[in-house]
């Protein structure tokens, strides 16, 4: 964000300097004769886009040409680095870039060094009188031409619109009068509905409610779990973007282009400089994915409840343990392994044998005794004589310990202490029995994590072309409680930030992280499952001056 003190210097009826202020906040700070451009210079010398003022990658700010030339002492240059004592000179203005106050990070005073010549009897010379008698046909013409494009453009769409009989029957049309006020054509996504506005536009000459969104984007989580925190944060952040409407982010009107707006700077508004939006916050500011971006951080269960979560990054490897109550080693089960039948029984096991992918992203099948276990470790749960085995059932230790007191009532301490340090110990992690408890002993409840990086996605059908080996270092694990989760450094092999680099794919903030995601809806505080949208909680909390 380019916070400019802009100083405009001109001469009054005696000649004497005048300098006028104004405080220009943007982006980028457009230059030209467009009135659009953040510094309207309306001189015909200047191009409507002639130049802009923005930062480049080495973090300074440089004003760089687009459709006009900029120079200094003499020498055309592309870009110019603004520093105290520049002069530039774009077209017949001269740029002087001064010492900044302590609120703006740059300040520029223009002068038009350059002005145009009076010359008015030169250019009343050159200027053609008008045909003899063509004014009459020419208003005849134009009052036709209004009164068609008034009762096409204004009359038809306004009636449709404020007529509710007119409206009803010209939806069953497959369009309607105020079709000529589109903007360009329709996404896909909602061409099926598309061609009655009144669909979306709800309010004549309004724009488009985020209340119009919702009634049928009713799943759409907030951008914050937290709605007191998404109101005070998104609040702050119109300083930045002016508004945070639905349409904000998904600009309707533009196909072929994307419904959803890819666009880093709007994600670098608030979290490149994120305490100045939340002065609360632990987030650190964020602006490349290369360049100025946290270790990854995990999510690891540390109790039943959906909030019984602890994230922790990447960096504290020490704090790296997943505590899952299995006994699992990936070394034993890649590659060629010992079947349950003997030595030669020799089978070949691959990451998909037992993570099965499923749907268009290639999310994984839940692991579950019966279909991933069952087939090599029934023995573990095998008690009795060779000839007289008894298969015990796998889950719920009560209904192990019944079998036992049903069918081997007589061994049943000596066929618990198998279990105990043998069978079921072989895959789970056991704990004695505490006092007042009724069996012998447990097994750990298990803590299996469904959601690694919470905070963001990740799609295994994009990476299907590389080896899992390649991602997640299983080949050497020897306990479960390893985590295998690639780190920030193993995606920078192949992707870099927002700019491509050799054999390196560019990776903006959308290509992992989604604006609606808010945790699966999930209140981070409470925990409870966020039921309404962020447009109901933003228009029913009171503000500030309201709770005061």
């Amino acid at each position: 964000m380019i916070n400019c003190l802009l100083i405009k210097i001109t001469n009054n009826s005696r000649g004497l300097p005048v300098r006028n202020y104004r405080t220009l906040n943007a982006t980028e700070l457009m230059i030209g004769r467009s009135a659009e451009c953040n510094i309207h210079l309306a001189d015909p010398r200047i191009a409507m886009h002639h130049a802009v003022i923005k930062e480049l990658e080495d973090g300074h700010l440089y004003v760089v040409s687009i459709n006009g030339e900029i120079e200094v002492d003499g020498a055309m240059l592309q870009n110019i680095k603004l520093i105290p004592g520049k002069q530039i000179m774009i077209g017949p203005y001269q740029l002087n870039v001064e010492p900044a106050p302590p609120d703006v990070n740059l300040s520029v005073s223009l002068t038009l060094v350059n002005p145009l010549s009076d010359d008015y009897q030169d250019l009343k010379a050159r200027t053609h009188e008008p045909l003899p008698n063509a004014f009459k046909f020419k208003w005849r013409l134009s009052m036709w031409l209004i009164a068609f494009i008034s009762l096409v453009f204004l009359v038809l769409p306004l009636a449709q619109n404020l007529i509710p009989q007119l409206q009803s029957s010209m939806s069953e049309l497959p369009f309607g009068f105020d079709r000529v006020w589109s903007s360009g054509r329709m996404s896909t996504a909602h061409r099926h509905f598309g061609s009655q506005c009144f669909n979306c536009h709800q309010a004549p000459l309004k724009k488009v409610s985020d209340k119009a969104c919702v009634n049928c984007h009713q799943d759409t989580a907030p951008h914050i779990a937290d709605p007191e925190l998404q109101k005070r944060s998104l609040k702050a952040a119109h300083r930045f973007i002016g508004s945070m409407r639905c349409a904000e982010c998904h600009q309707e009107h533009k196909a072929p282009h994307p419904l959803a707006r890819q666009d880093n700077n709007m994600c670098i508004k608030c979290h490149g400089a994120i305490r100045t939006i939340d002065p609360e916050t632990k987030l650190p500011n964020i602006r490349d994915f290369e360049k100025k971006h946290p270790d990854f951080e995990l999510s690891f269960k540390t109790g039943p409840g959906p909030k019984d979560i602890e994230r922790i990054p990447q960096s504290n490897q020490s704090k790296l343990i997943e505590k899952s109550g299995l006994k699992f080693p990936h070394d034993q089960h890649i590659g060629k392994v010992q079947g349950p039948n003997g030595i030669w029984d020799v089978r070949e096991l691959a990451c998909t044998s037992c993570h099965q992918a499923e749907g268009k992203e290639m999310r994984f099948k839940a692991l579950s005794y019966k279909n991933n276990c069952s087939t090599c470790h029934t023995s573990e749960l095998q008690i009795g004589t060779k000839d007289n085995k008894l298969t015990l059932p796998h889950g719920e230790e009560q209904n192990m310990f019944n079998a036992l007191k049903l069918y081997a009532p007589k061994g049943f301490d000596r066929y618990s202490d198998q279990l105990k340090n043998n069978g079921c110990a072989y895959c789970h992690e056991v704990q004695p029995a505490k006092t007042g408890d009724k069996l012998p002993w447990s097994v750990m409840p298990l803590r299996l994590n469904n959601d690694w990086l919470a905070k963001a996605q990740f799609n295994h059908a994009a990476h299907r072309t590389q080896q899992c080996t390649s991602c997640h270092k299983v080949d050497a694990s020897k306990s479960s409680a390893d985590v295998a989760i690639p780190n920030r450094q193993s995606c920078l092999l192949c992707h870099s930030g927002n700019t491509p680099k050799h054999k390196r794919i560019a990776s903006s903030c959308m290509s992992c992280h989604t604006f609606h995601n808010a945790h699966q809806g999930y209140d981070l505080i409470t925990g409870a499952k966020v039921e309404t949208k962020d447009v109901d909680i933003l228009s029913t909390l009171p503000t500030v001056t309201e709770k005061k």
